[in-house]
């Protein structure tokens, strides 16, 4: 079977990015841990370079500590921002220059474009260039190889060892709308990784089978509720967004999610 590592991005005091009081080492190290006891129910061998808050070194140190590991594939999982400014959205692919097979980043993107905006598919060269990767949809393959040196010390030392490795940035955290389209669907972000990793190894998907729980309507919280109705109620908001496409997609989620009277307001910036 194969065999796959799986790094959850920063840990201990290297908190990565940190925004409405979330912190990017927390999310990592949970959906990494939710995608490997998922692919280890497909049937892989499945190491976490990490299953505890804690500081593993720098980018280079951790892609030496996965190639001696001699994994298959490995995967490192972040968040991205934008510093601060909250006006980018969507997940992001780093890939190595040298890679060719393009399954598992062919199939990632097709999952995360159901969740939320993809943006890219990219290597960085060492200058700092960055090279967009196009996959032939016929072969599953890149179009282009570079035979470059990568920019980011994970990938790099990942591959000079004989790994291809993979950043995974599921979304940016600065951006409000962004970290509540993840965190209303965090575990469909898991299964587009995992799915994506059983059809790049050619391994049966089998798709988590889950209870979904509904939430109270609002007229059934008036059925249940022992309160005297007073004249007025109060609202809950759930997220302010810059774009309507994004305030939609949330309405729709909620929608889904079985809550009544979902609508989306605009409201003046002052």
């Amino acid at each position: 079977m194969p065999y796959v590592v799986i790094d959850s991005g920063h840990g201990g005091y290297d908190k990565g990015a940190s925004y409405f009081g979330y912190n990017e080492k927390d999310i990592t190290l949970r959906v990494a841990k939710k995608v490997a006891s998922r692919l280890k129910a497909l049937g892989f061998d499945v190491k976490l370079l990490r299953e505890t808050d804690e500081y593993l070194g720098n980018a280079s140190e951790r892609g030496r500590m996965i190639a001696e590991l001699k994994p298959d594939f490995a995967i490192s999982i972040h968040v991205n921002s934008s510093g601060g400014e909250g006006k980018l959205t969507g997940a992001e692919i780093i890939t190595p220059l040298g890679k060719s097979v393009a399954r598992f980043e062919y199939y990632l993107r097709e999952g995360f474009e159901k969740l939320n905006k993809f943006r890219q598919i990219y290597s960085r060269i060492s200058g700092g260039e960055v090279v967009e990767r196009f996959i032939d949809p016929e072969t599953i393959r890149y179009t282009k190889t570079y035979d470059s040196r990568n920019y980011y010390g994970i990938i790099r030392e990942a591959w000079n060892g004989g790994v291809p490795l993979d950043i995974v940035e599921m979304f940016y955290i600065d951006n409000e709308g962004d970290l509540y389209t993840f965190l209303n669907q965090e575990d469909k972000y898991v299964e587009a990784i995992v799915r994506a990793m059983a059809k790049a190894f050619n391994i049966t998907y089998r798709e988590e089978v889950t209870t979904q729980s509904t939430h109270p309507t609002r007229t059934e919280y008036a059925k249940t509720s022992q309160v005297k109705k007073p004249d007025t109620y109060y609202r809950v908001v759930c997220g302010s967004f810059y774009a309507v496409e994004d305030a939609k997609r949330m309405q729709q989620q909620l929608l889904d999610d079985h809550y009544e009277d979902v609508w989306v307001q605009q409201v003046p910036i002052k």
